[in-house]
């Protein structure tokens, strides 16, 4: 294998990557589907490689402890059926959030593969208040999925980092494909480069001023 290649792999959601280490080279098939251990369960994922220093984030909340075996053709018609299951208890998370009349919005669902556990990932509407009680809810859900449920609370840096999407220039978002962390950007830096602060030019689709107006700040 080329020096300058590092051998990662990519999980099945959120363009999450955990890099390789200790392999010996003729054991790596890269482009093949793994079933690996996390420090949150059994994963699914693809062994990637990308050149060194490339400057995509690796997976800051998720942290691969070892690669158990190469994906059968039943692991990968599994995987196929996750997403299907994930949609599906979507609009069941959403269904009962307004049952309860939470102060939430439910953004994405995530299984691990062996369905065991479920990621809840949302967002509170009520800015500046205490966090709501979510724990006859996230009974009801476990209960509904037949599954472990962690909630976790997400910004809207958060959620465009992990869900991607496309910036007004028509790439994909910086965070969410090469930057490591946002940067801090603010309305001086924007003023000092001639432009108007107007939430359609200089933000985000999260909503804060866009990471590359620090780019050329100071140039």
């Amino acid at each position: 294998m080329s020096e300058h290649l590092k051998l990662g792999i990519k999980l099945r959601k959120y363009n999450r990557v955990c890099p390789i280490t200790g392999y010996k080279e003729e054991t790596i098939k890269v482009g093949s589907p793994v079933i690996v251990q996390t420090d949150r369960g059994i994963e699914y994922g693809e062994i990637i490689s990308f050149a060194r220093g490339f400057p995509r984030t690796l997976s800051s909340d998720v942290r691969l402890k070892k690669v158990v075996r190469y994906a059968t053709a039943e692991d990968v018609e599994k995987e196929r059926s996750i997403e299907a299951m994930e949609s599906k208890s979507y609009v069941t998370a959403v269904e009962k959030a307004n049952e309860y009349e939470l102060p939430i919005r439910v953004i994405n669902i995530e299984y691990l593969f062996d369905t065991s556990r479920a990621i809840v990932y949302y967002r509170s509407t009520d800015k500046g208040k205490a966090a709501p009680n979510l724990r006859d809810y996230s009974r009801e859900l476990a209960t509904a999925f037949s599954a472990r449920v962690d909630l976790r609370q997400i910004s809207p840096r958060d959620e465009a980092k992990l869900f991607g999407g496309m910036g007004i220039c028509g790439r994909g978002l910086c965070c969410a494909t090469w930057l490591e962390k946002p940067k801090h950007v603010t309305v001086k830096m924007a003023k000092e480069q001639g432009l108007s602060i107007s939430p359609g030019k200089t933000a985000g689709v999260c909503g804060r001023l866009m990471c590359c107006l620090e780019y050329e700040h100071g140039k």
